[in-house]
């Protein structure tokens, strides 16, 4: 295990984001597993590698679903306090949110972790909260999304910087397979907990990971490293289409006081992909919460091709067409 070589790679992938510079101050997400002990020592080796300080803070979620894991908080805080470093904890009843709010523990327990984590950084002060997951994770959220059915956007799986929340959100480690995590672990002579859920295949990532991957590394041994590469592919194809998209929107699209208007002439002589990311672009624009299923793209499209009287209907948006004119408003 060359440690030298990882922690270059690793601080490549921040300094080619422009992430982490000088005294930053970052929130470490850690459940005391072995990646989030990995992403805190190799965190503390680049900051050595820069010559520079940062402020870093451990924060756990206990999520209640097993009972080992207070034990898991109490190990994790004084291998905390012995580095000399923030610890922040907190506890919730997941299984019985998932219930009440009928979502599955993993969307439940996302959801609050997310959620504080970006609470505490915001109280504390910190610039940035740091994730460790890995290639391999990244190809396993991109296979969810494909066996999920997706676009284009699901295939690109997870950012190595996300703004869903008011603190970005950081993955340093996407360019890090788990395999070299657990050498760079063993190298450092570091120890770690042990999470027994993450062999129980009731869960779509774990059936994924224990079933799906290995066997198509039965075909290609390369596969995680594959899917990786169609991810980064399909980011940088995608970021062309936005623009073109963006280019578009500001070509064709008149805007009034309360109401959008375009030509359904013009919108037919645009590609499909083009005018599937159009009407996303105008529907956000008005309500950010809606996102169009592709039943709701297969009506939209239908209103462009047609010279028919149309009307469209989505929550709070209404889609009027008469002879070339299509509007798009607020019904309220």
């Amino acid at each position: 295990m060359n440690v030298k070589a990882l922690i270059r790679r690793v601080n490549h992938t921040l300094k080619l984001h422009k992430l982490f510079p000088e005294h930053s101050r970052i929130l470490i997400a850690c459940s005391g597993g072995p990646d989030s002990m990995a992403l805190l020592h190799l965190l503390q080796d680049i900051a050595a590698h820069r010559h520079t300080k940062y402020k870093l803070g451990i924060a756990i979620v206990d999520h209640s679903i097993r009972p080992e894991s207070k034990d898991e908080v109490l190990w994790l805080q004084n291998q905390v306090d012995a580095l000399g470093l923030s610890f922040y904890t907190t506890t919730f009843d997941v299984p019985t949110l998932s219930k009440d709010l009928k979502l599955s523990e993993e969307t439940v327990g996302r959801q609050v972790r997310y959620q504080w984590l970006n609470e505490i950084a915001h109280s504390e002060g910190y610039d940035y909260i740091a994730v460790a997951h890995h290639k391999d994770d990244q190809a396993e959220s991109i296979l969810a999304h494909l066996i999920r059915g997706t676009g284009l956007n699901g295939l690109t799986g997870m950012a190595v910087v996300s703004h869903d929340y008011d603190i970005p959100v950081i993955r340093p480690l996407l360019d890090v397979t788990k395999e070299e995590l657990l050498a760079y672990l063993a190298d450092r002579k570091l120890t770690y907990c042990i999470d027994s859920t993450n062999d129980d295949i009731r869960y779509q990532r774990n059936r994924i990971r224990h079933r799906i991957i290995p066997e198509l590394e039965s075909i290609n041994p390369n596969v995680v490293d594959a899917i990786a590469r169609l991810g980064c592919s399909v980011s940088e194809d995608l970021a062309v289409i936005s623009n073109l998209t963006v280019q578009a929107f500001e070509r064709l699209v008149t805007i009034d006081k309360n109401e959008m208007r375009l030509s359904r002439k013009a919108l037919r002589k645009e590609p499909v992909a083009i005018q599937r990311r159009l009407w996303q672009r105008l529907m956000s624009s008005i309500d950010s919460d809606i996102t169009l299923t592709t039943a709701h793209q297969e009506q939209l499209l239908d209103i462009v091709n047609t010279g028919e009287g149309k009307t469209f209907t989505i929550k709070s948006i209404k889609v009027t067409a008469q002879c070339d004119t299509i509007k798009v408003y607020c019904k309220h």
